[in-house]
């Protein structure tokens, strides 16, 4: 059997010139079987109407069959809402309403409290726990000021973060270490034992640059320079949400000391800057869109792996826009699934219906990570 795929020009709808306008309000309608599905809904339709979305056309070919599939991607953020109207229809879906001011300036995003707060609520304010293994080749001591700065620089601004005394007192257990080495399978264990859903782990060196000179005059001023790097991961999906290479501070200081810990401070700022605007970015993209979410299902023998499949792809369940067959091993298969919406939605979706000739149930979920079984 071949198969291909044919992509035609993606083109851009705009409806209000973005460069006239910084922000805007626009209506957005949406429908759900929860209130929720339908505010998430009508989030997206405000961003699409507000600030327009690309389209683009994928062709399927394959020997036996022919498929042509429209998608629609918008590109924006929702500042703030409020609901214009709700109802529940006696099918129990309910259609809301509401009036959003939407931009495509994410420095909007950034520099708003109000708006950062609404977007961190509609991705269920996740927890973040911070892992940086920290090199002071100055002191030539174990010290955290990066891990620090970093907790006390995304808890201002308003995230949920762990407890650092928590995360301190599993020091010197096999997984800490093997965390802070760079294991990432290690760091998410800790991280779903206090309960966080994202992960930052990174690395930060302390150094000196000697002393400064002014000319061919040396001074008593200390150059003191970090550099920190890190990558930020869902722990329940394995998904990375965000990552920076390289952060750099540079700072000056009679105290050779105080100068290291006030330049890995400054690096340390500007890795937690970039961090919140790859996270803004991407979960502001994905309540626009879509999400990943990985269902795995036990008890499947190949047929009913390949049944799943068809299943979800028909979109049955409200608000699948795709899915994906990724692996079955020992009776255990993994699917992810594009889902306009948040996870539990999809799980009270999936609760509702089933392939023909299948049984199952959902039996778990944490974060976007559904578990279900086969019932024979």
């Amino acid at each position: 059997m071949f198969k291909y795929r044919l992509f035609t020009l993606a083109f851009l709808l705009l409806i209000t010139p973005l460069s006239q306008v910084a922000s805007q309000t626009a209506n957005g309608t949406g429908y759900g079987q929860t209130k929720d599905a339908a505010i998430d809904q009508a989030k997206r339709d405000a961003v699409e109407v507000g600030l327009g979305a690309f389209i683009s056309s994928e062709t399927e070919v394959t020997a036996t069959s022919f498929s042509d599939n429209i998608y629609s991607k918008a590109q924006g953020f929702v500042k703030t809402f409020n609901i214009v109207s709700e109802s529940k229809g006696p099918d129990g879906l309910w259609e809301v309403t509401i009036e959003a001011k939407v931009t495509e300036i994410l420095d909007e995003v950034m520099q708003d409290e109000m708006a950062l707060q609404t977007m961190l609520t509609s991705m269920n304010r996740p927890r973040i726990i911070f892992l940086v293994k920290e090199n002071n080749l100055i002191d030539q001591i174990g010290s955290d000021f990066a891990e620090t700065q970093l907790l006390k620089m995304f808890y201002d601004k308003g995230f949920d973060v762990v407890d650092r005394q928590l995360v301190a007192a599993l020091k010197g257990e096999p997984d800490y270490s093997q965390a802070l080495a760079g294991n990432v399978a290690a760091a998410a264990k800790i991280a779903s034992q206090l309960g966080a859903e994202v992960l930052v782990l990174g690395t930060a060196k302390i150094s000196s640059g000697g002393k400064v000179k002014f000319g061919k005059r040396e001074s008593n001023m200390y150059s003191g320079q970090a550099d920190i790097n890190g990558k930020i991961i869902r722990v329940d999906t394995g998904e990375i949400l965000a990552v920076v290479p390289q952060a750099r501070g540079k700072k000056v200081h009679i105290s050779e000391s105080t100068a290291g810990t006030n330049a890995v401070n400054a690096a340390a700022e500007v890795l937690g800057t970039d961090i919140i605007r790859q996270l803004i970015e991407k979960w502001s993209t994905q309540q626009s869109n879509f999400i990943k979410v990985f269902l795995v299902l036990k008890n499947v023998d190949f047929g009913s792996y390949m049944a799943f499949e068809s299943f979800l792809k028909a979109q049955t369940v409200p608000g699948i826009r795709n899915a994906y067959a990724k692996s079955l091993n020992d009776g255990v298969a993994e699917y992810e699934i594009e889902f306009e919406g948040k996870a539990v939605n999809l799980a009270m979706g999936l609760s509702q219906t089933s392939p023909d000739g299948l049984s199952f149930k959902i039996t778990g979920m944490t974060g976007n990570r559904l578990t279900g079984e086969i019932v024979q």
